[in-house]
Parts: C-alpha cells; sequence; structure tokens
C-alpha cells in the first residue's frame, strides 16, 4: 500500500487525539481492498483511481465536518460568503504550519519506509480502534440522572433511567407542558421593554479576549453566567428566543407551526404593549427578516434603520450600521412622541464572523472581535446612559443569540458552529431594571447612589426562566415604591432549565455531574469535552 499506510496512521493518530471518528469497519475494509494482492495491469489501475474518491469520501465520514445533506442545504447561504470571508476561513483550515508539518511528517515516513514495515503497523492501528472501543465500553456508558435540577425537571426524574436518548425524551416531554400567560397588574403596563439580542457573544468568548469581567455588566441588576441559547446559529436562536413564553422545543419544531401562545412580542401586545423590531443590518441573508416576521411573531414590526451610519461591511459584503446611533435614534423618537409603553427587539451582528472594520488593517475577523466588542459594549453603556437620563421606567434585557466559538476545539476549527457545544449557547444574559426609585435614607444620614452589584445566578436557565421573570414583574410592579417581593425572592421561584442545545443535525446535552454528551443524527451518543 505504500503510502496508503501512512493515511491509515495518520487517521488513527488523529482518532486517538480526539479530532476525528473512526470507522474501523469501513477503514479495514479499504485497507484489505488496497492490500490485496492485484498483478500489474488494467484492474490494478482502476483499483488506484476509485482508491482516492474512496479515500476522501471516507475521510469526510470519519470528521466531525457537517454531512454532506447538511452542506448542500446550506449552499445557497455558503454561497453568500464573500471572497475574503471565504479566503479567512481557508486559512484557518490550511496554515503554513499545518502544512509544514505534514511535508515532515510525509518527509520522515518516506526515509523510514525502507526499514519499517508500516503495513503491518497500519493494520494493528485499525484493529486497535474496536479493541479500544470494547475495553472502555462500560467506562464509557453515558447513562445519567435527570435528578436534582430543580422543580421543573424533578417530576421526570423518577420515570426514566437517564439514557441520552431517554433523557432528551423526557426533557422534551417535561418542556411541553410549560408556558407563561403574561398578566399585567396594570393597564397600560408601568415600563418599556427592549431586548438586545446580541449574534456572536458567549462567555467563553468573553474569556478568550480577556473581557469577561467587563463593567457593563456590571451596571445590570441580574446576570445569568449560565443561560443556554439552545441553538449555535442565528435563525433557531431568534426564533427561540421569540417563542421564549413556552418550553423549549426540538430543532424542527420551531419552524413548524407554533401554538400563538408562544409568541413573545404578540403576547406582549395582548397587555397593551407597541411591538417592535429594529435590525442593524439589512436582514437579507438566508431571509432572516422575513423568517422574524413570519415564524417569530414580528410581521410588520420591522422599522427603518437606514438612517444610522454604516461602521462596519457584514461578511456577506452588506452594511451593518452604527447601534448606538440605531437604538438613540430610536429612543428618541419614541420618547418625543409620549407614546404608551412599548417593547422593542433589536438584533446586531456586529460581531459576526467574517465582518470587515474600516480603519483595522487586519482582514481576520478574529483580530478585530475585541475590538468590535469593545465598541458594541461602549454603544450599549452610551445607550443605558440615555435610558436612565429620560427617568422612563425600562426593563432592559440582553441575551446573545450564540457564541462566536472563537476557542475552537478538537471538533471544530474556530468560528466554525455545527456542534451546539456549552462554549458556544452559554452565553452571557443580563437584566436591568432602569428608573427604579432609590431606596429611603435613614434619618440623618445621606443617600447613597452608589451602584449595588448585580445578582449573580448559577444555576442553568433558559427564555422561559427569563419572561417568567418578566411575568412576575408585570404582576408584581418592581417600580412601585413597596412591591411585594424583592429581586433574589424572583430569582429563586425560577423553574430553571437543563442544559440541552440543539442543531438541525447535533445534539448535545449535560448530565448532573457535568459531563457533556454529543450525537450527531443517528450516531451513537459519545462524550464530549468542549
Amino acid at each position: 500500500m505504500h503510502y496508503w499506510n501512512l493515511y491509515f496512521l495518520l487517521k488513527t493518530g488523529l482518532f486517538y487525539r480526539g479530532y476525528t471518528g473512526f470507522d474501523w469497519v469501513l477503514n479495514l475494509a479499504l485497507g484489505t481492498a488496497l492490500a490485496w494482492p492485484m498483478p500489474q495491469g488494467r484492474w490494478r489501475r482502476w483499483r488506484s483511481v476509485l482508491a482516492w474518491p474512496a479515500a476522501l469520501a471516507l475521510l469526510y465520514s470519519d470528521s466531525y465536518l457537517p454531512p454532506p445533506g447538511r452542506v448542500l442545504s446550506q449552499a445557497k447561504a455558503l454561497l453568500g460568503f464573500s471572497a475574503d470571508y471565504w479566503l479567512e476561513l481557508l486559512q484557518r483550515v490550511f496554515s503554513p504550519t499545518l502544512a509544514m508539518g505534514l511535508v515532515v511528517i510525509i518527509g520522515s515516513y518516506s526515509l523510514l519506509a525502507r526499514r519499517i514495515r508500516f503495513a503491518t503497523l497500519a493494520l494493528a492501528g485499525i484493529l486497535s480502534v474496536p479493541m479500544v472501543q470494547f475495553l472502555q465500553t462500560d467506562a464509557a456508558d453515558p447513562h445519567t440522572s435527570v435528578a436534582g435540577l430543580g422543580d421543573a425537571n424533578a417530576s421526570a426524574a423518577t420515570q426514566q433511567p437517564g439514557t441520552p436518548d431517554e433523557l432528551v425524551r423526557a426533557f422534551y416531554a417535561e418542556q411541553s407542558q410549560r408556558r407563561i400567560q403574561f398578566s399585567a397588574s396594570t393597564t397600560p403596563p408601568p415600563f418599556d421593554i427592549i431586548l438586545l439580542h446580541v449574534c456572536s457573544l458567549s462567555w467563553d468568548d468573553m474569556e478568550f479576549v480577556g473581557m469577561r469581567d467587563h463593567p457593563l455588566l456590571q451596571r445590570f441588576d441580574v446576570v445569568f453566567t449560565d443561560f443556554n441559547s439552545a441553538a449555535s446559529y442565528s435563525g433557531p436562536a431568534s426564533l427561540r428566543v421569540l417563542h421564549g413564553t413556552c418550553g423549549q422545543q426540538r430543532h424542527q419544531q420551531i419552524y413548524e407551526g407554533e401554538d400563538p401562545a408562544c409568541y413573545v412580542f404578540p403576547s406582549l401586545e395582548k397587555i397593551g404593549y407597541q411591538t417592535g423590531a429594529l435590525l442593524n443590518h439589512d436582514g437579507v441573508y438566508e431571509n432572516f427578516a422575513t423568517m422574524l416576521e413570519q415564524k417569530g411573531g414580528l410581521q410588520g414590526k420591522l422599522l427603518p434603520n437606514q438612517s444610522a451610519p454604516v461602521h462596519m461591511q457584514n461578511f456577506d459584503g452588506s452594511p451593518i450600521y452604527n447601534d448606538y446611533a440605531l437604538l438613540s435614534q430610536w429612543w428618541k423618537k419614541h420618547t418625543a412622541q409620549g407614546r404608551s409603553p412599548t417593547a422593542l427587539y433589536y438584533n446586531t451582528v456586529s460581531l459576526h464572523d467574517g465582518n470587515r472594520v474600516p480603519g483595522i488593517t487586519s482582514r481576520s475577523s478574529l483580530d478585530t472581535y475585541k475590538p468590535r466588542l469593545v465598541q458594541l459594549l461602549a454603544d450599549f453603556d452610551r445607550f443605558i446612559n440615555d435610558l436612565e437620563k429620560s427617568k422612563r421606567p425600562v426593563a432592559l434585557i440582553l441575551v446573545p443569540e450564540h457564541g462566536a466559538a472563537l476557542r475552537g476545539d478538537k471538533m471544530q476549527i474556530s468560528g466554525m458552529r455545527e456542534i451546539p457545544s456549552p462554549r458556544i449557547t452559554v452565553v452571557p444574559t443580563a437584566v436591568k431594571l432602569i428608573g427604579l426609585p432609590l431606596p429611603a435614607a435613614p434619618v440623618g444620614t445621606p443617600a447613597n447612589n452608589t451602584p449595588t452589584a448585580p445578582l449573580v445566578v448559577s444555576q442553568p436557565m433558559s427564555y422561559l426562566d427569563l419572561f417568567a421573570l418578566l411575568n412576575d414583574w408585570f404582576t408584581d410592579n418592581p417600580f412601585a415604591p413597596q412591591p411585594l417581593q424583592t429581586l433574589a425572592e424572583r430569582i429563586a421561584k425560577l423553574p430553571g432549565t437543563r442544559f440541552i442545545s440543539e442543531n438541525a443535525d447535533v445534539v448535545t446535552l449535560r448530565n448532573d455531574a457535568g459531563q457533556y454528551f454529543l450525537k450527531s443524527g443517528n450516531d451513537p451518543w459519545i462524550k464530549y469535552a468542549p
């Protein structure tokens, strides 16, 4: 087999390092076909010709790349990438270091092949895989318990033994029973609502660029450190938050017919809110704006955005408008008209992978991520100042769609989000009540205007928990002189939501021991170390 031995040895090495899967039956079949003695002639030449596509197809099948069907379904979206972005992605996969490493490996193999029987080593490597898998079967058995995740999940704990498939079924069965019906104690409601939906921002991204403890988060009243966005792409993440008054659904269900009670913004309209949606992009890519209208309950609610200055270009070459300019323009118009309480959905892609920023020499969106994050958080900080100056009561909600996957892992390169790992879907979610009356200072002492530290919530949460908190504020107005509950008491009532994230073909879950498991398509569950 000569150089085919190197092919199998490299694949075996990548498998044991956790960078790829390994179907030992198909690899053994290919290796046997290549090693089978065959005289010189037409059939041997045909074998050499057919071996290449077979080996490449097997290499792709063993990798953690999306299945071909998934790639083909996204062909139109992929063709929308700019040439600059394609070049950047290729450089992440094929780096000069990788090329030099392959040259060294091939050179060393050529020198040693005359002295070492690599065919024997290649066969041993292939056969070692099922042996190791057999020995590790008991240790890798991913049975687990679902108990201990709060009252909402405890009821299902006694009804299933805890295998990943059973756990997922029990989770979605329980989630299908959860829903919130907004009800306000006063009409109109006592405060505005602004939901900042940020593309490409996770806790891991903030940690990666050294900004996890950014001062902006200290201005919020509640910070959720284990909030699961449940998706790693913008479309499903947006629909999940817009369907947030019902429990978490399977990926396919969020695109199917939805119970009207699950739509957040139409539900807000029923209790007296005027609603609107504002994007800092054109919403054309993958028909994002159309999806929000048709599937997200925002039909006819999109507001114009072209009056704001353009401050960067999207990965498809379209304009991205300045966040502060858009938000401040909208707020000035809203307050000047003295309109009834409004709920705004704001979506920003300023942090999306592949964006190009004028004035920054680097063409790598990974290099520009931190400057873009600094600018975005500064824009939000300025906007919060504007809200506070207006003296209007506002509930400001920051909830990112998903992370940027800056760090990457063994299964997917930096920027790739096919696997909805916790590094991508655990996002910095925070809530701030603006316009709260200051507590009265004791007689004879000056008022204390020093902001208090936010209440940090480390329990696993998701969208329904967030809107349960919002509904609590509708029924017990936090802006009243003497609300019935403290913020900590309200948080303590939230049911919590188990970590399960899902894309079209991949599901990840976390058990009670903090271990992660991954399932791709019809493949078996495997342990996952993000």
